[in-house]
């Protein structure tokens, strides 16, 4: 995603320089001989790559910096850039998910390390990276607690075919964009098991997840402190529609589905699984706020302890009485 990112950048007419990680050795490799990103398959950005023991020139010239590591490792990389970054810079944070251990989302750990909020951007909505550096039509949210500043990143990635739309419901916003990983997972693992039920798909019990895993993102939305109705929005039901149908995430519910245990899909897909990572931290946060989210445990259930997709499913669905649909 931070290519895919920066070749959006480089589209709408910015200086770009790309940053990689200890982790992203592959990556530079591929760019230095000049080959398409191995995993989008698309050219890398005509910009200079900086490695891991490179960052400070590049960074100590920019105007806003483009955070899109996975949520494990963003503590890490917000504190080593920060030292070689103007005070005046701002970050857009690409990354979706929770810290596991405080459960402050992706743009507060940012926040918290440089001490001022009103710099940092959450970037969020439906937007696979393939498809963004291809430059497929697109649009996102830009969210901040300042509006001017949220303002002028969307103006930095705005170009034709790229919508940009603005926000201060940054709670709300994020909840949308981490906890659809989690929920996708669950509409994967409908994939996976279809045959078990000897059909080709489960698109009843596909969309019972999705709505009910909307109505879970706006519930953890509101006790947040962010509003539930941004969750309809793109950060929400489209981040979660797209992730669905074409993302990491259901496919990895789809191999779990499948018979594959969570560890082997992991290992098979070869990239990082934000709603894997993430579940525990979702958990956390609905026990933390007193929500039922029955999607969210379920999910929970199966990627960690085991238990069989096709009785998950089964027991998520089951109807033990009458109920009505949550007014929220």
């Amino acid at each position: 995603m931070g290519t895919a990112l920066a070749v959006q950048l480089h589209r709408a007419g910015n200086e770009v320089a790309l940053l990689a990680t200890k982790y992203d050795d592959l990556f530079v490799e591929a760019h230095r001989r000049g080959e398409d990103h191995p995993a989008i398959g698309v050219p890398f950005p005509p910009a200079p790559l900086h490695t891991h023991d490179d960052w400070a020139g590049a960074l100590s010239r920019c105007e806003a910096v483009v955070l899109a590591v996975s949520t494990a490792g963003l503590i890490t990389t917000v504190e080593e850039a920060a030292h070689h970054t103007g005070d005046d810079a701002l970050w857009a944070v690409g990354t979706k998910g929770w810290d596991e251990k405080t459960l402050r989302s992706a743009s507060s750990v940012v926040a918290d390390a440089l001490g001022d909020e009103k710099r940092v951007v959450a970037l969020v909505g439906p937007s696979l990276a393939g498809e963004l550096a291809a430059g497929v039509p697109t649009a996102l949210v830009f969210a901040s607690a300042d509006r001017a500043n949220s303002a002028r990143v969307a103006a930095m990635f705005s170009s034709k075919g790229f919508r940009t739309y603005l926000s201060d419901d940054v709670a709300g916003v994020e909840v949308g964009a981490a906890l659809k990983n989690v929920i996708a997972i669950g509409i994967g693992l409908c994939d996976g098991v279809a045959e078990a039920f000897t059909v080709e798909t489960m698109n009843n019990a596909k969309a019972f997840i999705f709505a009910r895993g909307l109505i879970e993102m706006a519930e953890l939305a509101r006790a947040s402190g962010g509003r539930p109705e941004t969750v309809i929005g793109l950060a929400g039901a489209g981040d979660l529609f797209v992730t669905a149908l074409g993302g990491r995430n259901a496919r990895f519910g789809a191999l779990v589905g499948g018979g594959t245990s969570p560890e082997d899909a992991l290992k098979e897909m070869a990239t990082t699984v934000e709603g894997y990572v993430n579940g525990h931290a979702a958990v956390a946060l609905a026990d933390k706020h007193g929500l039922a989210s029955p999607v969210i445990r379920t999910v929970a259930r199966v990627i960690y302890d085991g238990f069989p997709p096709r009785e998950a499913i089964i027991d998520l669905i089951r109807s033990d009485g009458p109920h009505e649909e949550s007014d929220l």
